[in-house]
């Protein structure tokens, strides 16, 4: 993996990590200003981040390949976040979609990310 894309998928990584952690504070029974920018919103442009850099890296992927191995492996629909509109949900949605762009980012550093094969993630052979 090049040093560029190894820094990049680093930096990305501590950067959800902070997010996590913004998310995991939230009190659902406050609310907060711009609630879905810190869950729904911010995960799916984390997702897309990575799997553009990841695709710059791997030329013969194409970036919404990796994106969508990255976000369909989040259990919770997004649809079914937006059709709630409870509090509580949008928190599942982006702790949940923050651990899966975290699983799918370490995966690629450590070669075992590739978005055509199910779930994008090569199982570990131990």
């Amino acid at each position: 993996m090049s040093q560029d894309l190894n820094a990049e998928l680093s930096r990305q990584y501590e950067t959800c990590i902070e997010q996590v952690r913004t998310i995991a504070a939230l009190d659902p029974a406050k609310g907060a200003v711009d609630w879905d920018q810190y869950t729904c919103t911010s995960a799916n442009e984390f997702a897309l981040d990575v799997a553009m850099a990841w695709a710059g890296a791997h030329p013969q992927h194409e970036a919404l390949d990796a994106y969508r191995a990255i976000m369909d492996g989040v259990p919770v629909e997004l649809e079914s976040v937006h059709r709630s509109a409870t509090r509580t949900r949008h928190i599942t949605y982006g702790l949940t979609s923050f651990g899966r762009v975290l699983q799918c980012i370490e995966a690629m550093l450590v070669g075992r990310f590739e978005p055509h094969t199910p779930g994008g993630i090569i199982p570990d052979q131990d």
